[in-house]
């Protein structure tokens, strides 16, 4: 058994000395030009901008919602006061 464990204590420290020797590393440097790190930061721009308006745009249109939600609840509730204004206004148009 003491042979065992002398076995194992030198493969563990077999492992780790090989994998000190293997392991991480720095990593190389990049070689992209700067003409396209250039083009790559303008574009991370224009899509943050994008990204800004289209969230304010979400907002209007979520308003938008919201506010024609509210005049549908206002009106669901009266469909003889709707039916004599789509007739007023087909009777208006010729399509009476």
């Amino acid at each position: 058994m003491k042979i065992v464990g002398k076995v194992n204590i030198l493969l563990v420290l077999l492992v780790i000395a090989v994998g000190s020797n293997f392991g991480c590393k720095p990593a190389p440097p990049c070689e992209t030009s700067l003409v396209t790190l250039d083009e790559t930061r303008l574009d991370a721009e224009t899509f943050e901008k994008e990204a800004a308006e289209t969230g304010r745009s979400v907002d209007d249109l979520e308003a938008k919602l919201a506010k024609k939600s509210q005049e549908v609840e206002a009106v669901k509730d009266d469909p003889e006061r709707l039916e004599k204004k789509l007739y007023e206004l087909k009777k208006g148009s010729g399509r009476d």
